[in-house]
């Protein structure tokens, strides 16, 4: 099982990066618009309102250095406000009996601090199934999971607690009003 666990903080409050994760289509920003071009979320089909537990949403995105896309079913495990948001995803990229399949738990953790929270994500890969060649080769998997993903996911985070920080502010100007 690979994982990848990444931590930050932000000047947002836990709430203000609670509520953009639960609202499904701002992931379309933060991990999609705003995320480099070879890695990046193209579409999602999710509910309107905030996330709850056992909420479905699918989703399509770009694969680094391929052309071919991925194809996400995700179940909401978790989404306790404003500490903890968890989805469960079921990965196909490619058709066909040739296509790999895999399954990540994404797990986001929010702990207040004294000028705004951290932010603890991870994600752990609990099943592949043939897995395009980086990820099937030990020492190039084990460079992609050290290196480069947590680069793209890294930049996925930075990303969310910036849109956090920025949506937090109108909101703090208007209650010292």
């Amino acid at each position: 099982m690979d994982h990848l666990r990444l931590s930050q903080t932000c000047a947002a409050q836990p709430e203000a990066v609670y509520d953009l994760l639960a609202d499904l289509r701002s992931h379309l920003r933060w991990a999609g618009s705003e995320q480099s071009g070879d890695f990046r979320l193209l579409s999602m089909d999710a509910p309107n309102g905030p996330a709850v537990a056992g909420t479905v949403f699918s989703t399509t995105g770009t694969i680094p250095m391929s052309a071919t896309r991925w194809e996400d079913r995700s179940t909401v495990t978790a989404a306790d406000r404003p500490s903890t948001f968890e989805f469960t995803t079921e990965a196909q990229a490619g058709h066909g009996a040739k296509a790999m399949r895999a399954r990540y738990v994404h797990r986001y953790e929010l702990a207040a601090t004294p000028t705004g929270c951290r932010v603890t994500y991870t994600m752990t890969q609990e099943q592949i199934a043939n897995p395009i060649l980086r990820l099937a080769l030990p020492v190039i998997r084990q460079m992609m999971w050290s290196m480069g993903i947590p680069m793209f996911a890294g930049r996925g985070l930075r990303n969310l607690l910036r849109d956090a920080e920025a949506a937090a502010k109108p909101r703090a100007a208007a209650a010292r009003a």
